[in-house]
This record gives structure tokens, sequence and C-alpha cells, in this order.
């Protein structure tokens, strides 16, 4: 560790951190634009100036690494003077287009124009224009508007170093340089709206929430992505009830600053709902609105008499919902519970590490449920699992495995008594006898385990919508009826569920809420070998 001194301010910091991360420890922030932690240093952009007591000039924060005892000042007379040399000419061919630019809000040319630039330009000459490369759609998901460009090169950085399939380049040369894709290809790679997300203005924005909503209104909710079982750290952006977009967020060691297409653009799925009140089928007839006291009530009594159903849970649920479907079925009624997983497409992010972290299924929370010790089955299993007949059937989830939304799977249990937990309607929850509507991911909370071991914490950041529940509070109602004790004190929260299953499950031992808030996920402990 070497300790340094930024405007009064003393540090201790790893020896060959730069200034810009010695400054941020320290609680001060020095601009950037061309300098990203994930990508590599290239010092080109020049509005980071700092003052160094000792040397000759003024050098860049990003690239300069901190020796002991090193004396630095951020807001001298000389570097406010440099950086707003700086941004008078990155403004200089900028178009004054703010009040319609989708970055507006989240802007960083934007913000610093405003903190360290001038209010005045000596710019007298026409602007630079790129006609043909404003709003232009360069791959699936990315929209350019090259005009606002101000060269800082992440995006091509981006895709050399951590998609590693350098689609995007810098053509020509000076004052007549501009970002293209390599060879014309579109920008399609698993990863593409990242460039995105590392542009510091405007000129790469998603196509998919362009103009949706404006940033200022968002409100922000810390998730993890459902896509599969690496389980990135997200944002979730939302306004109003309406999931706008999901944004990655820093975890070193699952996803770094990254998230893939697939991920990113489930944030819709949210919104989708058609399941919103308790539904009971009364003969042959349409399933008609219900009470939640008389769904329960047959769930009860049709569904868990005589042994208890055959249940199938889910590896999207969360660990505490899993953990009370053990504790209530398997463990109380006797019931035979299997978890469908679906490996799905194969996929992989780089964590902060460089290290690339690949999928193990597609489900958020399979390491869970073995670690839990309930029986994972795949598809063919699943459905002889579901064709044995004899006594009712439970679908937890209805979205718990593809072959679930099939008109095949309905035909399997025609004929059987099936109650479902569900969020939308498929062919087999329309055939069911009872459905109880669930909550979506960003409408319930709890914990998930990604296929890294790691154990990390989904918030609620919405109110159910229509008369749905969690699927925890499903359970838990569940059991007060059918007289089976949690051992929970009262109300029962996914925390205290959290609290009870930290203490009957070896793998999640020692683990507290309080530790989410501080670590990028908790590491489970190393399962014994007859778990699972």
């Amino acid at each position: 560790m070497v300790t340094v001194t930024i405007d009064g301010r003393e540090v201790q910091v790893a020896e060959g951190t730069n200034l810009v991360e010695a400054a941020r420890k320290a609680g001060i922030d020095i601009p950037t634009y061309c300098y990203h932690p994930g990508l590599s240093v290239v010092g080109q952009c020049r509005i980071c100036f700092v003052e160094v007591e000792g040397a000759p000039r003024l050098v860049t924060a990003c690239s300069t690494p901190v020796n002991d005892g090193m004396v630095v000042h951020t807001a001298s007379d000389r570097v406010r003077e440099a950086r707003a040399a700086v941004m008078e000419f990155l403004l200089e061919n900028h178009p004054l287009d703010c009040p319609v630019c989708d970055q507006a809000g989240e802007c960083m040319l934007q913000d610093y124009s405003f903190e360290h630039g001038l209010d005045t330009t000596h710019m007298v000459d026409e602007r630079r224009r790129y006609p043909g490369m404003e709003r232009r759609l360069i791959g699936p998901h990315v929209v350019q508007n090259q005009n606002r460009c101000i060269h800082c090169t992440r995006c091509i950085r981006f895709t050399r170093e951590i998609s590693e399939t350098s689609d995007l380049a810098m053509m020509k040369r000076g004052n007549h340089a501009y970002i293209d894709t390599f060879d014309g290809e579109p920008l399609d790679n698993p990863w593409s709206a990242c460039v995105a997300d590392v542009c510091p203005v405007g000129a790469l924005t998603v196509k998919e929430f362009r103009f949706r909503a404006r940033v200022w209104h968002l409100e922000e909710t810390p998730s993890v992505c459902y896509g599969c079982s690496i389980g990135c750290a997200i944002e979730v952006g939302h306004h109003k009830g309406v999931v706008h977009r999901f944004r990655p967020r820093h975890n070193p060691e699952i996803n770094g600053w990254w998230m893939c297409d697939h991920g990113r653009f489930l944030a819709e799925e949210l919104n989708g709902r058609d399941v919103d009140r308790p539904l009971l089928r009364t003969g042959a007839g349409e399933a008609a609105a219900t009470s939640w006291d008389a769904a329960l009530q047959w769930f009860v009594e049709k569904a868990c008499r005589d042994g208890g159903p055959r249940v199938v849970a889910s590896a999207n649920l969360t660990n505490e919902a899993l953990f009370l479907v053990k504790r209530i079925f398997q463990d109380e009624l006797g019931a035979r519970v299997v978890v469908p997983v679906d490996p799905g497409e194969p996929r992989k992010i780089k964590n902060a590490h460089g290290q690339w972290v690949e999928s193990a299924d597609a489900h958020p929370n399979a390491s869970g449920a073995r670690l839990m010790g309930l029986h994972l089955v795949d598809g063919r299993e699943l459905e002889a699992f579901l064709g044995e007949g004899g006594g009712p059937v439970l679908v937890v989830d209805a979205g718990a495995h593809p072959w679930l939304g099939t008109e095949e799977a309905a035909r399997t249990v025609s004929g059987q008594t099936v109650g479902a937990i569900a969020m939308v309607h498929t062919p087999l929850t329309r055939q069911a006898a009872a459905v109880l509507p669930s909550a979506s991911w960003i409408e319930t909370e709890g914990t998930v385990t990604s296929s890294t071991g790691r154990v990390q914490l989904i918030r609620r950041g919405l109110w159910p919508g229509g008369e749905s529940r969690p699927v925890w509070e499903i359970l838990t109602l569940l059991a007060r009826r059918l007289e089976v004790d949690l051992g929970l004190p009262t109300p029962v929260t996914p925390r205290r569920i959290f609290e009870e299953l930290t203490a009957r499950v070896p793998g999640f031992a020692g683990m507290t809420y309080r530790r989410f808030t501080t670590e990028p996920g908790i590491p489970v402990i190393e399962e014994v070998a007859d778990v699972g």
C-alpha cells in the first residue's frame, strides 16, 4: 500500500492504482471520458488532467499510477483552465440537441460541460457533419448518432477486449475520423448493447429503450438477471409500474460491468401478465375469477390430500420459495417434488478479472435447488413424472420449463387434477382446475444462487399487479391452511425465511441479509457429496 494526498486528503491505495481510482477512494470525482475501469487505458480525451507537485506539466490521472508521498491537486487554476479548453474542443462540433437526445440526464458531456466548461465558445466555423450516419441502426439493438461522437474509443475497446469480436473500428483520421462497423458488417455480437452502456454521450443508444422514458423519471432497483444461471447483477429501471430497461450493475466476481443482450431484453417480459386473479374451474366449464380464500381452500381439499400432490417446483424461484416448497411438501406432506431444468442456449460473460463465466443452464436458481437437496430433472424426466397419473398435480411455476408451455404438456396432464401458480397463461393453465396469480421477478424479494456458487439478493421494485402475490407468500398462506408449522415468526418475510434456511441448509450457513449490502454475492459453503 502507498499513501497519497489528493486535495488535502490522505488516502492509502494499492501500488499501481491510477489517480482516478485513488481519488475516487478519497471521495473526489475526477472527470473522465475515455477511461473505463473495465477497459485498457489510452489517455486520449485529456479531461482528467490533474496537477502533481514536482511534475513539470499537468498529467492525465487515468494513466498516472500513484507513488508513495505523491501530492495531487485536482481543482487548481491550471487544472480548471486545461479542462475548460478540453471541453471547448469536445463541444465545438457537438450538436446542440440535448433536449431531444435520449442520453440527456445521464450524459457525461452534458454534466461536465456545466462543471468544467466555459459559458461561451470561440467556434465560428460550421460544425462538422456526418451525412447518413445520424440515427443509423448499426446492429439489431444499437442506434448510432455519429454527429454526437467524441472519439473516446470506449466502444471500440469493448469489442476488442471484452466481447473479443472486433466489430467496431475508427475510420479515417483527424477531423474526418468516425466510428463504423468493421467491413460494414452489423454489430451483432451477444453483448452488443454494452457499447451503449460505455458510450459517455448519446452517440450509441439502445433501440429498444430510445424515447421510452426520461431517465430522471426512472426508479432504479438493484436485482439479478433471471435469464440464465450466471446471475448477472443488474439495475431494473421502472416508472409508474412499467419496467423499461435492464442495465448491468457492477459485480467483480460474476459479470464485471457487463451483461448479455439476451438478459437485457428480458425486461419487457415483466410487463406481460394475463393471470391477475385467482381462478377456479367448475365442472367442464371455463375457469372463473374467485377469491384467494376460495382458491386456497381448493388447494387444501383437492390438491394437498392423500399424501400430497406430485409437485413441480421451479429453478426460477428464489431460495426462500424453494425452501418453503421443500418444507411443506417434501418434509411435512411426504410428497414427491421435482425441479425441472433446461440447458437453454449456452451463454457467457466476462467478470472484472477478464475471465469468462459460462452458464450451466437457463435458470437463475438451479444451484439453490440442488443445495437444498431437491431432485432436479430434465424435460424427458419431467414428462414421465407428469404422465404417471395417480393423484393431483401442483405446478408451482407454470414457466418452470419450456416443455410446460406446450400443448403436449397440457395433453399429458389431461384428465388429472391440476393446480398451478402462474403469471401468464399457457395451454396447461387453461385446463387447470385452479390457478393462483404469481408476482413477477421485480415484484418479489429474496435470494438466488448463481452457478458461480454465489448467493445474491434481489429486491422488490414494484408492488404485485392485480391480485397477484409472490410465490413465497402464497406458500406461506397455504402452509397456514394446511396447519404446517414452519417455525417462522410473524409477520413472515423473505428475510425471516432466509434466516430459517441458513439454520437448516448447510450450504447457506452463516449468511445474513446485511452482508448482501457490502459483498458481491456471498459464496456458498462447499456442498457435501450426498446433496442433490
